[in-house]
């Protein structure tokens, strides 16, 4: 049965890099990021807000369809409401996977100071535009902002985003059994 991993967590966490080392272990694994699908869009900044919603759509097909063919997928998303995880929730029962959710906890004082080394030492395009979004000042927001999520998804499995990148990876897979 393939699975569809979401990780969670406010921008900073690691998401991303999370992900791909995790689909770097794991043969077929795609590792669906929606902020690169988003930034690929024709004049996505004109209107953000709807090439999100686009980025997401595309991801639902795409997802789907691996899934589909029998490949996990492993998503890094920061996701402060629950509806757009519940929907990953039943795309994954839809195409016949199992959903394993990740929230990648990390203090604001930790977050702040990732935000900080990230905007003077971007490594990934996207951070270019995610640094004028998010900066070190908005850390206690930013971690707060998931507050809502932490109490409505119990069932998230809450990993500690300090760890080192490969003992993240260690855990998500024993977790999610890959």
């Amino acid at each position: 049965m393939s699975s569809l991993i979401l990780l969670n967590g406010a921008p900073g966490t690691g998401k991303s890099t999370i992900a791909s080392a995790l689909a770097g272990e794991v043969p077929m694994m795609l590792a669906l990021d929606i902020d690169v699908l988003k930034h690929a869009l024709g004049h996505w900044p004109e209107d953000p807000v709807a090439a999100g919603l686009r980025a997401r759509s595309v991801a639902l097909a795409v997802l789907g369809e691996h899934l589909d063919a029998g490949f996990d997928v492993v998503l890094g998303q920061y996701l402060a409401r629950a509806e757009f995880i519940e929907e990953l929730e039943r795309a994954a029962a839809r195409h016949g996977a199992r959903f394993v959710e990740f929230l990648l906890d990390l203090d604001a004082e930790s977050l702040a100071t990732r935000l900080s080394d990230r905007a003077a030492a971007p490594d990934r395009p996207e951070h270019a535009v995610n640094n004028r979004l998010v900066g070190p000042a908005d850390a206690a927001d930013l971690e707060r902002s998931m507050g809502a999520v932490r109490a409505e998804r119990i069932g998230a499995i809450r990993l500690d985003a300090r760890r080192p990148v490969r003992d993240t990876v260690a855990a998500i897979r024993s977790a999610a059994g890959l």
